[in-house]
């Protein structure tokens, strides 16, 4: 069983994706202000947001797939 959490924090998330805290907060309120074609994938809790890992990453392979399109 892995030892890793089943969610990722704001600050984890933003690690994973090399961008700062800030700015992923803004592009995940974003989402609910403009109809994004692929929006990052997250849940609120509360007032907090959360991530899974394995949603991040498929999130960056779909975008790498349109590039290369």
């Amino acid at each position: 069983m892995s030892s890793q959490p089943l969610l990722l924090n704001l600050a984890q998330a933003a690690e994973l994706l090399g961008l700062k805290p800030s700015n992923l907060y803004e592009l995940c309120r974003r989402r609910a202000q403009v109809r994004q074609a692929h929006p990052i994938p997250h849940l609120k809790l509360g007032k907090r947001l959360a991530f899974r890992k394995e949603s991040l990453e498929q999130w960056v392979r779909t975008l790498e797939s349109e590039v290369r399109q």
